[in-house]
């Protein structure tokens, strides 16, 4: 009895935390689907329309090639609020490497967290019998070189830890992405996620596939202090949807963000906005600030979401 209502309360919970634009409530059950949630903060500003441009360490999520082009190393944590006592967490940093001959190359590394509260579980009668919490941890893996100075390759690795009530689970995927810059004010990316990918509950013997998905994005520069990027996003079981993003660059030191997420259904698509702090912290080092807020269909005030990110 107390099993099958922790079976429908799974599912209820995989619903919530489904990803924030309408079409995704669809996927609710799908492998991997806490992916779709999204990484990052600046990212999370922009609309997650960075396809074509990001080099951060936000990059081994998004596009892994883009890695090719980050010029230093860099380091960050990231924490966001969203409804229903959902949180997410991160760390990532990157770093340039100098082995391979006439080549850049940069490995990164991230760890992803989420984390649903306290739920209540109960019984067929209605009786409360206890509460339950769901844990994701993911851990990233990228590498992006650049075979020639206007093109970037990158391949991305991950592996998931879940624990739901008394139920655990693990998974892994590969993907892959290139990132080219062929003029001087225009970026091109794409990324292909799950090309290899599956997830298994430990008290299943079926081994699910994790849906491939897709990116493509263009970004451009028209003037040297604003960036305007579109992206357009799907997976083989979800409908496609456009990502809008812009970001202004007001001094050298403050930057802000602006984004729009069009799913199928116009009325269901996303704001959302933020910005840029960068101080230094001592020489050779700076310190980077960075705050985004979306909207959210499970929470009528949004969701925030805070970074610090050394830069050196």
């Amino acid at each position: 009895m107390m099993r099958t209502t922790k079976r429908t309360l799974t599912t209820l919970l995989l619903l919530l935390i489904a990803l924030p634009s309408g079409a995704d409530y669809d996927s609710g059950g799908s492998p991997g689907v806490v992916l779709r949630l999204g990484w990052g903060v600046r990212a999370a500003g922009m609309g997650r329309a960075v396809t074509a441009f990001v080099d951060d360490a936000e990059a081994v999520y998004y596009n892994p090639a883009g890695l090719a082009f980050a010029l230093e190393p860099r380091g960050g944590l990231s924490h966001r609020t969203l409804g229903l006592d959902r949180t997410q967490s991160s760390a990532g940093a990157l770093y340039p490497l100098d082995f391979i001959p006439e080549a850049r190359a940069t490995v990164g590394l991230s760890w992803f967290y989420l984390r649903v509260g306290e739920i209540d579980g109960r019984d067929d009668s209605g009786n409360r019998t206890g509460t339950f919490s769901y844990q994701e941890h993911i851990g990233n893996f990228a590498f992006g070189v650049q075979p020639v100075d206007w093109l970037g390759v990158g391949i991305g690795a991950r592996m998931m830890f879940t624990d739901l009530a008394e139920s655990e689970a693990t998974g892994g995927a590969v993907d892959l992405a290139v990132q080219a810059r062929p003029l001087e004010w225009l970026n091109i990316g794409a990324a292909v996620r799950n090309v290899i990918g599956s997830y298994k509950w430990k008290a299943s013997a079926k081994e699910e596939q994790m849906p491939l998905e897709y990116a493509v994005g263009l970004a451009g520069r028209p003037v040297p202090w604003l960036l305007l990027a579109l992206d357009y996003v799907g997976s083989a079981e979800l409908p496609a949807e456009f990502r809008l993003g812009a970001e202004y660059i007001l001094t050298p030191t403050l930057a802000l963000r602006a984004g729009y997420e069009i799913p199928d259904e116009l009325e269901n698509g996303e704001l959302s906005a933020g910005g840029t702090l960068t101080t230094g912290l001592f020489e050779g080092v700076d310190l980077a600030l960075h705050y985004a807020f979306r909207t959210d269909p499970l929470a009528a005030g949004g969701t925030h979401a805070v970074a610090l990110e050394l830069q050196f």
